[in-house]
Order: structure tokens, then C-alpha cells, then sequence
């Protein structure tokens, strides 16, 4: 197989659905209707800055 390099992209769409899966494992999963509060969106937002 020949190696190649992998867009910040694809490992972002690996992330997600390597989460979602796990918590769907652990009976966790969040609803589809979720919206995430405006107080979480501003932590995840510092926390991005910050990689």
C-alpha cells in the first residue's frame, strides 16, 4: 500500500465519526436536534485557538 498524506480534513471526518460511534457504544449519544449553548461554543472556540 502507498503512503500518502491525509488532509486536516479527513482526519477531522475520522474524529467524528469515531466519537459519535463510541458514544453510541456507551449509550451516550447526543439527539440530532441537539443545539450546543452559546457559553460551550465560546469554550470550544478557545480551545481551537489554542491548537
Amino acid at each position: 500500500m502507498k503512503r500518502g498524506a491525509v488532509s486536516k480534513e479527513t482526519i477531522k471526518q475520522f474524529a467524528v465519526r469515531s466519537t459519535k460511534e463510541s458514544a453510541k457504544l456507551e449509550r451516550r449519544a447526543v439527539p440530532h436536534d441537539h443545539v450546543r449553548s452559546e457559553r460551550v461554543q465560546f469554550f470550544l472556540a478557545e480551545r481551537r485557538k489554542g491548537v
